[in-house]
């Protein structure tokens, strides 16, 4: 393919490279950012990037004209998720979920509103100080450890309301809540 590449006309060889490794490329860039949107983005900032490149690779072999795309799509990639968590930074979290799913707004409205629905039995369910450190660890996300100081408990004693707040949903809902 070497000699190949020395005949193509730039505007061919991009287009080659284009198509062998694009899907490639995507699973890299959709594996950080898990949009399908920004993914496709991150590719095409990716092949702005190697534009200037495109010279060279008439002479480089195939493994490294691929680990240069790698290169490339992982950084827009990564730029592309630093940008997003500045932003996120003045969102709310409901906003930053219509944010992500701007492009299937229903969907996103009925998830949002099943979710609220099942929060709202699992608070029925659970009495004060199960939902106090369920709240505190799944919602907020803060550490076992922390929870246990902010409460004045051991973190056995939070990790037994966790497990016991688990399976008061289990046996009164038929449901689990995420292990933690």
């Amino acid at each position: 393919m070497e000699s190949e590449r020395k005949k193509h006309p730039d505007a061919v060889l991009l287009e080659d490279i284009f198509m062998k490794y694009r899907n490639g490329m995507y699973a890299v860039a959709f594996s950080i950012l898990h949009d399908r949107y920004q993914a496709e983005d991150a590719v095409g900032d990716a092949y702005e990037k190697f534009i200037p490149y495109l010279g060279k690779c008439r002479q480089m072999e195939e493994n490294k004209i691929k680990a240069l795309l790698t290169r490339f799509v992982k950084n827009a990639a990564i730029d592309i998720y630093r940008k997003n968590r500045r932003e996120q930074g003045n969102v709310s979290v409901e906003e930053q979920e219509w944010l992500t799913d701007a492009y299937r707004p229903i969907e996103s409205y009925m998830k949002s509103l099943q979710y609220r629905e099942l929060i709202q039995e699992i608070r029925k369910v659970l009495p004060a100080h199960y939902w106090e450190v369920v709240c505190m660890r799944y919602f907020e996300g803060m550490p076992v450890h922390e929870i246990a100081l902010r409460l004045n408990l051991s973190e056995d004693n939070i990790y037994s309301r966790l497990r016991r707040a688990r399976e008061k949903v289990r046996s009164e809902m038929g449901g689990e809540m995420g292990e933690g």
